[in-house]
Protein backbone atom coordinates (compact mmCIF):
# COMPACT_ATOMS: atom_id res chain seq x y z
CA UNK A 1 0.00 0.00 0.00
CA UNK A 2 0.95 3.46 -1.00
CA UNK A 3 0.01 6.55 1.00
CA UNK A 4 0.58 10.13 0.06
CA UNK A 5 -0.12 13.23 2.37
CA UNK A 6 -1.19 16.51 0.66
CA UNK A 7 -0.84 20.05 1.55
CA UNK A 8 -4.16 20.27 1.43
CA UNK A 9 -7.78 19.07 0.30
CA UNK A 10 -8.02 20.92 -3.44
CA UNK A 11 -4.60 19.45 -3.87
CA UNK A 12 -5.46 15.83 -2.92
CA UNK A 13 -8.82 15.68 -4.63
CA UNK A 14 -7.11 16.97 -7.74
CA UNK A 15 -4.46 14.30 -7.69
CA UNK A 16 -7.00 11.50 -6.69
CA UNK A 17 -9.75 12.91 -9.67
CA UNK A 18 -6.32 12.42 -11.96
CA UNK A 19 -5.12 8.77 -10.52
CA UNK A 20 -9.10 7.73 -10.69
CA UNK A 21 -9.43 8.70 -14.78
CA UNK A 22 -5.86 6.35 -15.19
CA UNK A 23 -6.99 3.25 -13.06
CA UNK A 24 -9.90 2.34 -15.50
CA UNK A 25 -9.39 -1.45 -15.86
CA UNK A 26 -6.96 -2.13 -13.90
CA UNK A 27 -6.48 -3.51 -10.42
CA UNK A 28 -5.94 -1.00 -8.03
CA UNK A 29 -8.05 0.64 -5.57
CA UNK A 30 -7.96 4.04 -4.09
CA UNK A 31 -8.82 5.97 -1.40
CA UNK A 32 -9.13 9.46 -0.63
CA UNK A 33 -9.08 10.45 3.46
CA UNK A 34 -9.65 12.75 5.83
CA UNK A 35 -9.50 14.99 2.44
CA UNK A 36 -5.84 15.27 2.79
CA UNK A 37 -4.37 12.12 2.16
CA UNK A 38 -4.83 9.06 -0.91
CA UNK A 39 -4.23 5.65 -0.30
CA UNK A 40 -3.18 3.05 -3.23
CA UNK A 41 -4.02 -0.43 -2.99
CA UNK A 42 -2.77 -2.93 -6.05
CA UNK A 43 -1.81 -6.32 -6.63
CA UNK A 44 0.18 -5.32 -9.57
CA UNK A 45 2.56 -2.95 -8.04
CA UNK A 46 4.49 -2.19 -11.28
CA UNK A 47 1.39 -1.66 -13.25
CA UNK A 48 -0.10 1.12 -11.39
CA UNK A 49 3.18 2.97 -11.13
CA UNK A 50 3.84 2.89 -14.88
CA UNK A 51 0.34 3.60 -15.65
CA UNK A 52 -1.19 5.44 -12.58
CA UNK A 53 0.99 7.19 -10.00
CA UNK A 54 4.27 8.31 -11.97
CA UNK A 55 2.04 9.91 -14.98
CA UNK A 56 -0.47 10.98 -13.04
CA UNK A 57 1.74 13.00 -10.48
CA UNK A 58 3.61 13.94 -13.20
CA UNK A 59 0.77 15.59 -14.71
CA UNK A 60 -0.39 17.26 -12.01
CA UNK A 61 2.97 18.91 -11.36
CA UNK A 62 2.88 19.98 -14.87
CA UNK A 63 -0.41 21.14 -14.94
CA UNK A 64 -0.88 22.30 -11.46
CA UNK A 65 2.14 23.38 -9.99
CA UNK A 66 4.58 24.43 -12.70
CA UNK A 67 3.45 27.63 -13.34
CA UNK A 68 3.51 28.58 -9.92
CA UNK A 69 7.43 27.31 -9.27
CA UNK A 70 7.82 29.42 -12.56
CA UNK A 71 6.72 32.54 -11.06
CA UNK A 72 8.73 31.83 -8.09
CA UNK A 73 11.88 31.91 -10.08
CA UNK A 74 11.09 34.79 -12.28
CA UNK A 75 10.71 37.11 -9.04
CA UNK A 76 12.94 35.59 -6.53
CA UNK A 77 15.88 35.00 -8.65
CA UNK A 78 16.03 37.25 -11.67
CA UNK A 79 14.03 40.06 -10.10
CA UNK A 80 10.97 40.64 -12.29
CA UNK A 81 8.63 42.18 -10.49
CA UNK A 82 6.17 43.63 -12.43
CA UNK A 83 3.44 40.59 -13.13
CA UNK A 84 3.00 41.48 -16.29
CA UNK A 85 6.53 40.87 -17.20
CA UNK A 86 6.49 37.49 -15.39
CA UNK A 87 3.08 36.54 -17.52
CA UNK A 88 5.55 37.54 -20.74
CA UNK A 89 8.13 36.09 -19.71
CA UNK A 90 6.18 32.57 -18.68
CA UNK A 91 4.44 32.94 -21.93
CA UNK A 92 7.95 32.64 -23.77
CA UNK A 93 9.39 29.95 -21.54
CA UNK A 94 6.26 27.65 -21.85
CA UNK A 95 6.93 28.02 -25.62
CA UNK A 96 10.20 26.99 -25.42
CA UNK A 97 9.01 23.84 -23.23
CA UNK A 98 6.58 22.81 -25.56
CA UNK A 99 9.10 22.91 -28.68
CA UNK A 100 7.36 25.64 -29.92
CA UNK A 101 10.90 27.98 -30.84
CA UNK A 102 12.94 25.24 -32.26
CA UNK A 103 14.97 28.22 -33.64
CA UNK A 104 16.61 28.98 -30.24
CA UNK A 105 20.27 27.09 -30.25
CA UNK A 106 20.37 27.63 -26.64
CA UNK A 107 16.67 25.98 -26.31
CA UNK A 108 17.58 23.19 -28.34
CA UNK A 109 20.42 21.70 -25.88
CA UNK A 110 17.93 21.64 -23.45
CA UNK A 111 16.37 18.34 -22.29
CA UNK A 112 12.79 17.63 -21.47
CA UNK A 113 11.44 18.45 -17.74
CA UNK A 114 9.07 15.70 -17.78
CA UNK A 115 11.78 13.01 -18.48
CA UNK A 116 13.71 14.75 -15.29
CA UNK A 117 9.94 14.35 -13.16
CA UNK A 118 9.38 11.14 -13.60
CA UNK A 119 12.90 9.97 -13.06
CA UNK A 120 12.44 11.56 -9.72
CA UNK A 121 9.74 9.97 -9.12
CA UNK A 122 10.96 6.39 -10.23
CA UNK A 123 14.12 6.80 -8.13
CA UNK A 124 11.96 7.31 -4.81
CA UNK A 125 8.81 5.55 -5.23
CA UNK A 126 8.04 1.89 -4.05
CA UNK A 127 5.24 -0.05 -1.92
CA UNK A 128 4.26 0.21 0.93
CA UNK A 129 5.82 3.81 1.53
CA UNK A 130 4.04 6.87 3.51
CA UNK A 131 5.20 10.57 2.57
CA UNK A 132 4.47 13.62 2.29
CA UNK A 133 4.16 15.47 -0.98
CA UNK A 134 5.03 18.84 -0.15
CA UNK A 135 8.23 17.59 1.51
CA UNK A 136 8.97 15.50 -1.68
CA UNK A 137 8.54 18.89 -4.05
CA UNK A 138 11.14 20.55 -1.56
CA UNK A 139 13.16 18.13 -1.12
CA UNK A 140 13.46 15.94 -4.24
CA UNK A 141 12.63 18.03 -7.29
CA UNK A 142 16.18 19.95 -7.33
CA UNK A 143 16.96 19.09 -10.83
CA UNK A 144 13.73 20.10 -12.01
CA UNK A 145 13.50 23.10 -10.83
CA UNK A 146 17.02 23.68 -12.15
CA UNK A 147 16.07 22.84 -15.42
CA UNK A 148 12.92 24.87 -14.95
CA UNK A 149 15.17 27.63 -13.79
CA UNK A 150 17.47 26.99 -17.16
CA UNK A 151 14.25 27.61 -19.46
CA UNK A 152 13.46 31.09 -17.74
CA UNK A 153 16.84 32.65 -17.90
CA UNK A 154 16.47 31.26 -22.10
CA UNK A 155 13.35 33.27 -22.25
CA UNK A 156 14.17 36.22 -20.28
CA UNK A 157 16.82 36.10 -22.94
CA UNK A 158 14.27 36.20 -25.59
CA UNK A 159 12.09 38.67 -23.46
CA UNK A 160 14.85 41.16 -23.33
CA UNK A 161 15.33 40.63 -27.56
CA UNK A 162 11.84 41.11 -27.97
CA UNK A 163 11.75 44.36 -26.06
CA UNK A 164 14.41 45.83 -28.02
CA UNK A 165 12.78 44.47 -31.34
CA UNK A 166 9.65 46.37 -30.61
CA UNK A 167 11.48 49.83 -29.47
CA UNK A 168 13.59 49.07 -33.04
CA UNK A 169 10.20 49.12 -34.52
CA UNK A 170 8.43 51.89 -32.78
CA UNK A 171 11.70 53.97 -33.46
CA UNK A 172 11.50 53.46 -37.19
CA UNK A 173 7.61 54.17 -36.83
CA UNK A 174 7.91 57.37 -35.12
CA UNK A 175 10.29 58.43 -37.65
CA UNK A 176 7.52 57.36 -40.47
CA UNK A 177 5.22 59.59 -38.85
CA UNK A 178 7.87 62.82 -39.64
CA UNK A 179 9.20 62.05 -42.38
CA UNK A 180 8.62 63.13 -45.72
CA UNK A 181 7.64 61.09 -48.72
CA UNK A 182 10.11 60.48 -50.89
CA UNK A 183 8.51 57.83 -53.17
CA UNK A 184 5.11 57.33 -53.19
CA UNK A 185 4.96 53.38 -54.01
CA UNK A 186 7.66 50.73 -54.34
CA UNK A 187 7.31 46.96 -54.77
CA UNK A 188 9.31 44.53 -52.58
CA UNK A 189 9.92 41.12 -54.12
CA UNK A 190 11.08 38.40 -52.42
CA UNK A 191 12.60 35.50 -54.34
CA UNK A 192 13.61 32.94 -51.15
CA UNK A 193 16.85 31.66 -50.85
CA UNK A 194 17.98 35.40 -53.98
CA UNK A 195 17.16 37.96 -51.15
CA UNK A 196 15.10 40.55 -51.84
CA UNK A 197 14.61 43.33 -55.03
CA UNK A 198 13.00 46.45 -54.81
CA UNK A 199 10.75 48.13 -57.83
CA UNK A 200 9.59 51.07 -58.65
CA UNK A 201 5.59 51.18 -59.33
CA UNK A 202 6.40 50.72 -62.79
CA UNK A 203 8.08 47.89 -62.23
CA UNK A 204 11.56 49.35 -63.02
CA UNK A 205 14.12 47.83 -60.61
CA UNK A 206 16.19 49.50 -58.29
CA UNK A 207 19.76 48.73 -58.10
CA UNK A 208 21.58 48.41 -54.90
CA UNK A 209 23.42 51.25 -55.35
CA UNK A 210 20.60 53.62 -56.23
CA UNK A 211 19.04 52.10 -53.62
CA UNK A 212 21.94 53.49 -50.93
CA UNK A 213 21.84 57.02 -52.10
CA UNK A 214 17.77 57.19 -50.59
CA UNK A 215 19.62 56.15 -46.91
CA UNK A 216 18.92 59.21 -44.43
CA UNK A 217 22.34 58.66 -43.33
CA UNK A 218 21.80 61.18 -40.36
CA UNK A 219 19.08 58.85 -38.85
CA UNK A 220 20.96 55.79 -39.02
CA UNK A 221 23.95 57.09 -37.45
CA UNK A 222 21.34 57.99 -34.42
CA UNK A 223 19.57 54.95 -34.54
CA UNK A 224 20.19 53.21 -31.42
CA UNK A 225 19.93 49.51 -33.18
CA UNK A 226 21.96 48.71 -36.66
CA UNK A 227 19.86 49.05 -39.11
CA UNK A 228 20.41 46.59 -42.27
CA UNK A 229 21.15 48.93 -44.75
CA UNK A 230 20.46 46.59 -47.97
CA UNK A 231 17.08 46.71 -47.76
CA UNK A 232 15.23 48.58 -44.56
CA UNK A 233 17.21 51.71 -44.33
CA UNK A 234 16.74 52.36 -48.25
CA UNK A 235 12.77 51.68 -47.52
CA UNK A 236 12.33 53.52 -44.71
CA UNK A 237 14.31 56.50 -45.95
CA UNK A 238 12.13 56.50 -48.81
CA UNK A 239 8.84 56.46 -46.39
CA UNK A 240 6.97 55.59 -49.09
CA UNK A 241 3.18 55.98 -48.74
CA UNK A 242 2.48 52.27 -50.32
CA UNK A 243 4.35 48.98 -50.10
CA UNK A 244 3.45 45.94 -52.31
CA UNK A 245 5.32 42.85 -51.24
CA UNK A 246 5.25 39.90 -52.99
CA UNK A 247 6.58 36.64 -50.93
CA UNK A 248 6.04 32.82 -50.74
CA UNK A 249 6.90 33.14 -47.28
CA UNK A 250 4.75 35.81 -45.48
CA UNK A 251 6.40 34.81 -42.05
CA UNK A 252 9.93 35.48 -43.02
CA UNK A 253 11.35 38.01 -40.42
CA UNK A 254 12.47 40.71 -42.86
CA UNK A 255 8.91 40.16 -44.22
CA UNK A 256 7.39 40.83 -40.77
CA UNK A 257 9.72 43.29 -39.78
CA UNK A 258 8.50 45.57 -42.96
CA UNK A 259 4.83 44.49 -42.07
CA UNK A 260 5.43 45.66 -38.47
CA UNK A 261 6.74 48.91 -39.21
CA UNK A 262 4.95 49.99 -42.61
CA UNK A 263 1.54 48.62 -40.86
CA UNK A 264 -1.62 49.44 -43.14
CA UNK A 265 0.91 50.94 -46.15
CA UNK A 266 1.79 47.39 -46.88
CA UNK A 267 -0.33 45.10 -49.03
CA UNK A 268 1.57 41.33 -48.95
CA UNK A 269 0.63 38.85 -52.45
CA UNK A 270 2.03 35.90 -53.29
CA UNK A 271 5.40 36.11 -54.98
CA UNK A 272 3.71 34.29 -58.49
CA UNK A 273 0.81 37.52 -58.70
CA UNK A 274 4.38 40.35 -59.21
CA UNK A 275 4.85 38.20 -62.46
CA UNK A 276 0.65 38.38 -63.29
CA UNK A 277 -0.11 42.13 -62.55
CA UNK A 278 1.85 43.80 -65.25
CA UNK A 279 -0.85 46.73 -64.99
CA UNK A 280 0.11 47.19 -61.05
CA UNK A 281 0.49 50.57 -61.18
CA UNK A 282 -3.21 51.02 -62.61
CA UNK A 283 -4.58 49.95 -59.58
Amino acid sequence: MLEIFFGSPKEAKTIYSIFRSRCKGLDSELQLLNQRSIKINSKTWNISLEQIIIPGLVQFMIEYKERQILVAIIREKYYFLVEEEQQQIIHIAQSIIEGERKNLPRAQKLSPRDDILRAAFEQFLRPDLHFSFTSFQKFRLHEYREKLREYVEVAIEEYKLEQEYQSFIQSLRDYLEVKECVVEWILIVHEQNKGYCVFKRNKQEISEHELKKYIDKGFVDQHPMEIDSDLLAPIVSMAPNRISLYTNDPFDGMVQTIHNIFQERVDIHSYQEFSLNENEDKK
